[in-house]
């Protein structure tokens, strides 16, 4: 099929200032973008002067927790203010009222928006059901909450003991108040809602295909990906594309081998290839800032706790081993920056084994300072970084309560990250923050433009970008932090041809009504795929 596409003003993707305003579709594939000079040749779709931007690369997303949350109540802002109106809202689940095994979920609650200022219980949970099993995933998704019944199926009692790197809480009294901190922590809880059934988790995954196409995305990753079993990552994803999944994904698998580089079993090709495929490998090197658990050089507020160190040098080392042997990218949770000046330092003196993508990415780098920028750009590692200035936006009150002003006052710095020329791409960590629809890119793109919070605080201005720069870094600044078989996130000869015809243009609106712009159709490889309304 060869088409036409003229009249409109098209944002290509390849820098912050390149348009168009045509281009041709052939088998897929842009075959040709420019400005057309003389009259369109019959057939040719007229786009009306509308606003067409790339397919968006989701650089740093979780789609295994999208899918569960897809089902799950959202508890958080705007919808949700209180304890009291996140047990209101977890009443409304369908499972309420069901058999003692039916799991009633919420996600996104994040303490420090709530009125009563604190993490809600067991207790809590209780006064929705004592007979069913009521989870609460905090909005870092890092860590948790279940009431009574929940922790009865999990086995967890006064005498469970906290894993490496997470805590159970207790009520005065000893017994566990259904509190549960960090990722190992939290495990404990998760694996007692999982129900490791193949069909279930394929089916849950090509259910999330209309969510990503509603948001003009074009590929995606998965950050915390799962090896082996029933429901392996890469076989899941697979399975569901079968079914309607069109988006390119790039896998990072969870580092289970420890201290030793040969400790999960190394990939094959065909696990390496596709248009879904495992891209590397994923370490956590701390914890999160809103949950005063990120590793951090100056103390929290009111505090003298510096968070956590949650990855030993030796297991860095052996997964470096592993991602060199098996020609895959090491991927690195890392917020705090005295967790980012560990990890630079370990890399400093030695070399890349990647050529066309980054060998290290860090993922997150909210608290990077212009030296350590530095220090990775001389680096013979090769970087790629992401940041999501979405939690600067929607996590304003959990920041400005942990951090203390001068710490608070270099987060998110999106324009020394520009400025540096290491490649980088914002995301949204998605469902991993206190908004109810973090993937929508232009909630993101007004953040990095204003600077300023969901309630109008500004947020260090200085490190405001444009229109065009934000809207890069989730297309083709995206695209050079991954390899993809058909290249996406340019509008440009040889890409695959998906893009978003856009409801408003971005660059001719007022900056505060960036949030109000829609995908009012997507086309995935020249195809119509979706239309609003």
């Amino acid at each position: 099929m060869d088409s036409l596409y003229f009249n409109a003003k098209v944002f290509t993707g390849e820098g912050p200032d390149k348009f168009a305003d045509a281009f041709r579709i052939k088998n897929g594939r842009f075959a040709w973008v420019g400005r057309l000079e003389g009259a369109p040749e019959p057939g040719a779709v007229d786009l009306g002067g509308a606003a067409v931007v790339p397919g968006f690369i989701e650089a740093h997303t979780h789609p295994l927790l999208v899918a569960q949350t897809i089902h799950a109540v959202p508890c958080t802002i705007p919808a949700v203010h209180s304890i009291a109106e996140i047990l209101e809202a977890l009443r409304k689940h369908p499972n309420f009222g069901r058999g003692p095994n039916d799991w009633i979920m919420g996600w996104g609650h994040d303490e420090s928006k709530l009125a009563e200022h604190r993490t809600p219980t067991r207790h809590d949970l209780d006064r929705v059901s004592t007979t069913q099993p009521v989870y609460l995933l905090r909005s870092d998704v890092h860590s948790g909450v279940c009431n009574t019944r929940a922790l009865e199926l999990a086995g967890i009692t006064r005498d469970t003991p906290d894993p490496q790197g997470g805590k159970i809480g207790h009520d005065p009294d000893g017994e566990p108040n259904g509190v549960f901190t960090e990722l190992s922590a939290n495990r404990l809880i998760q694996r007692a809602i999982e129900r490791p059934d193949f069909e279930n988790a394929v089916r849950a995954m090509a259910e999330c295909a209309p969510h990503y196409r509603e948001r003009g995305y074009a590929a995606i990753t998965e950050m915390m990906a799962k090896t082996g079993g029933e429901t392996d990552t890469l076989r899941v994803f697979r399975a569901a594309a079968g079914r309607g999944l069109y988006t390119q994904a790039g896998l990072y698998r969870i580092w289970t081998g420890g201290d030793d580089p040969r400790g999960m079993p190394d990939l094959t090709e065909d696990e390496k290839t596709g248009r879904i495929r495992v891209e590397g490998i994923k370490l956590f090197a701390d914890g999160s800032i809103s949950g005063q658990t990120a590793w951090v050089d100056e103390p929290y507020k009111g505090s003298s706790s510096h968070g956590m160190c949650t990855l030993e040098l030796p297991v860095l080392a052996a997964a470096v081993e592993y991602a060199k042997r098996n020609g895959i990218q090491v991927s690195i949770h890392v917020m705090g920056d005295l967790s980012i000046q560990r990890i630079v330092d370990f890399f400093e003196g030695k070399k890349g084994w990647l050529e066309r993508v980054p060998s290290v990415r860090l993922e997150h780098v909210s608290l990077i300072t212009k030296r350590q920028l530095e220090q990775i750009r001389r680096q013979a590692v090769n970087y790629g970084l992401t940041t999501q200035i979405i939690f600067a936006f929607a996590e304003y009150e959990g920041y400005e309560q942990a951090l203390v002003p001068e710490v608070f006052a270099r987060m998110y710095p999106v324009r020394s990250l520009v400025e540096s020329g290491v490649p980088f791409a914002l995301s949204s960590d998605a469902p991993a923050t206190t908004w109810m629809d973090p993937e929508n890119v232009f909630v993101s793109v007004k953040a990095a433009v204003l600077r300023r919070t969901y309630n109008g605080v500004s947020i260090n201005p200085d490190q405001a970008v444009s229109v065009g720069e934000a809207l890069y870094r989730y297309t083709g600044g995206a695209a050079k932090l991954l390899s993809f078989e058909d290249p996406v996130g340019m509008i440009a000869p040889g890409f695959e041809a998906d893009f978003s015809v856009l409801s408003d243009d971005p660059f001719a609106i007022e900056p505060e009504a960036l949030d109000t712009v829609r995908i009012a159709s997507f086309y995935h490889a020249g195809r119509l795929v979706y239309t609003e309304g």
